[in-house]
């Protein structure tokens, strides 16, 4: 079974699904990774040479292609899930696991690593706090569409002992 973790930026998906898919041995997939080395140029960069509609397809290509493995943890973009039809689509084909924040600490734990954010890295602080926000409220309800909702501390030790625990359940 195929574990898709889903979450707004900032929300633990690459660092924690990657230290479970360690303990675990299990093959560990993060979108974002894929997307760059396959385009051979950062997220960052694909955004301003090509625009969110061209990464958004390339990323939707990756997710497609997870379905290779029958285990894996995969990491996703935080917004995957709200595009296309990725959503129903990692439900269809996996367990979706949304990593949930309390909507203050990850707001600001996003505003305090913005700048390595395309969608926020070149924002004014107001601009970009207000910009979280709005991202926040939109990609929730998609969010919420997951199999499972874990409700994190932004306590790593903590937050990795409840994902591990959600991924031996599932398998």
């Amino acid at each position: 079974m195929r574990i898709y973790l889903i979450g707004f930026m900032g929300s633990g998906k690459s660092t924690l699904g990657q230290r479970v898919a360690a303990t675990l041995d299990v093959p560990f997939f993060d979108t974002d990774s894929v997307v760059e080395s396959q385009a051979g140029m950062s997220i960052a960069e694909l955004f301003e040479a090509y625009g969110e509609p061209y990464f958004r397809h390339l990323e939707t290509d990756i997710l497609r292609q997870t379905t290779f493995y029958t285990k894996s943890i995969n990491a996703t973009g935080g917004g995957l899930p709200c595009f296309e039809d990725n959503m129903a689509w990692m439900n269809k084909h996996g367990i979706t696991i949304y990593l949930q924040w309390p909507d203050e600490i990850l707001r600001n734990h996003v505003f305090r690593e913005r700048k390595s954010r395309p969608l926020l890295s070149s924002m004014a602080d107001p601009d970009a706090r207000l910009r979280i926000g709005e991202l926040l409220s939109l990609r929730k309800p998609k969010y919420e569409e997951s199999a499972i909702t874990l409700e994190l501390s932004g306590i790593v030790d903590d937050d990795y002992q409840l994902l591990e625990k959600a991924c031996k359940y599932i398998w």
